[in-house]
């Protein structure tokens, strides 16, 4: 059984054994237990504690060995002296993958924290068994209702097509509560932790491979063995995007990455440029990794970056502008065929040059859509930016960019704000288009510059 068919059984698994599961609110064994059922899990769970009879009302059992029945996965929520001897029982009982939420190993810096460390990799490399973390937070799969971690509010993660992977809980959790709240669902997303015998290599080549992912979203401190990675992501990136935020940049940060998962985190130039040499889209910040996750997920390549923008209100379409030209976009120059034709379509007083102002048209659907339609149809023209300030009188506009979305390949993002959630109807109408929809003109500029970025990546 190869690597990908033993990950089917982290994320599709028909058992979950939860060891050191508890009866008592405010362990991690009950909160493990809790998320499962809060998820809807569709399998068999076995809490396993010597000293409980019952967890939440399923039966309990002494020992991974008293278990009835074929084991998926093992969820490990013990103190880390005791997590060594529990993996070995998992392996000689035949589980498939443990995930050790447990921390004390390699992170605390002690040779007690090393040493447990490399005895888990040991047994996974002895016995074949999958071994996620230790010190993570677990796996989730929307798709088959699995929250396999202490955290309840990822039972709101919506099924998607962005896959996650980190190498911190914490921002694992982080970035699919931010997805959720952007509209967005997750394929799946794991917690690598410590990464003592599944690193990002791994699980990047599995969700190369995996038909519910689009996009694959990645944080990571620091590699051991960067070169695996990027040579999986080279070979990879034409089948999917891969959009990667490194923590610890500064040389002040290595003692706070080591201590948080283990890893000293490295000069960040040279991670940088191996990231573009990979074919990676490189985020500066978690909003950078979402909005683009967001863009990729949404929209398709862009051919070149050439981009038009219309606006209603003017100051918006020059903000735009300026983000784009601070991205390396380029304002396209309309040929004479489109300018004449735009002339006719806008009031004299507007502006037909790049940005395109389109106030006191927007409030007309066969208006905006020929004028988007001229443009859109413009050689020269790559992508197209929308940004506007919420009025419903100017969403005649927003229809007839839907409309637009699915005549033509070319890219399009908006920016339409939403005070108090008033225009969220229209947010949502917009990316059930496949138009992402952002708050900010600049943050519209920089989900539409990584789909120039991927498509150079593409080109090269």
């Amino acid at each position: 059984m190869d690597l990908n068919e033993r990950l089917n059984h982290v994320f599709y698994p028909r058992t979950i054994a939860v060891i050191g599961a508890s009866a008592a609110p405010g362990k991690l064994g009950h909160a493990c237990v809790a998320s499962l059922l809060e998820a809807g899990f569709r399998g068999r769970i076995y809490p396993v504690n010597p000293s409980a009879n019952e967890v939440l009302g399923l039966t309990a059992y002494p020992s991974v060995g008293a278990v009835p029945g074929e084991i998926d996965l093992a969820l490990i929520v013990l103190p880390a002296r005791l997590t060594v001897a529990a993996a070995e029982e998992c392996a000689a009982r035949g589980v498939s993958a443990t995930i050790v939420i447990s921390s004390g190993f390699k992170e605390v810096g002690t040779e007690a924290g090393l040493g447990l460390q490399s005895k888990l990799r040991d047994i996974a490399s002895r016995s074949g068994m999958i071994v996620i973390g230790p010190n993570t937070m677990g796996v989730v799969n929307p798709r088959v209702n699995l929250v396999a971690s202490f955290q309840s509010t990822l039972t709101v993660a919506r099924a998607g097509n962005v896959a996650v992977a980190t190498q911190s809980g914490g921002m694992c959790i982080h970035t699919v509560h931010a997805l959720t709240n952007h509209n967005m669902g997750i394929s799946k997303a794991i917690g690598l932790g410590n990464r003592c015998a599944l690193d990002f290599d791994d699980i990047v080549t599995y969700f190369l491979d995996d038909d519910e992912t689009r996009v694959i979203v990645l944080y990571l401190e620091g590699l051991q063995q960067p070169r695996r990675l990027m040579k999986v992501v080279r070979d990879g990136v034409s089948r999917k995007p891969v959009v990667v935020l490194k923590g610890g940049r500064e040389e002040a940060s290595n003692r706070a990455t080591l201590s948080h998962t283990g890893a000293l985190a490295g000069r960040y130039p040279l991670y940088k440029a191996a990231f573009t040499q990979s074919g990676m889209i490189t985020a500066n910040n978690t909003t950078e990794l979402v909005d683009i996750a967001k863009a990729l997920t949404l929209q398709p390549p862009a051919a070149g970056g050439r981009v038009a923008i219309f606006c209603v209100q003017a100051g918006l379409g020059i903000v735009a502008a300026d983000r784009c030209r601070e991205l390396g976009l380029k304002l396209a120059d309309f040929s004479p065929t489109t300018k004449k034709q735009l002339r006719q379509l806008i009031p004299p007083l507007n502006a037909i040059d790049n940005p395109v102002d389109v106030a006191w048209k927007s409030n007309y659907f066969n208006d905006s859509h020929a004028i988007l339609k001229t443009v859109m149809g413009d050689d020269g023209v790559d992508t197209v930016a929308i940004a506007a300030i919420f009025w419903e009188a100017n969403m005649p506009l927003m229809r007839a960019a839907i409309e637009i979305a699915r005549e033509y390949s070319k890219p399009i993002t908006v920016c339409l704000d939403s005070p108090g959630g008033t225009a969220d109807h229209w947010i949502n109408a917009l990316e059930e288009g496949n138009i992402p929809t952002y708050p900010t003109p600049e943050r519209a500029a920089t989900g539409l510059a990584s789909l120039v970025r991927y498509g150079q990546v593409l080109r090269c």
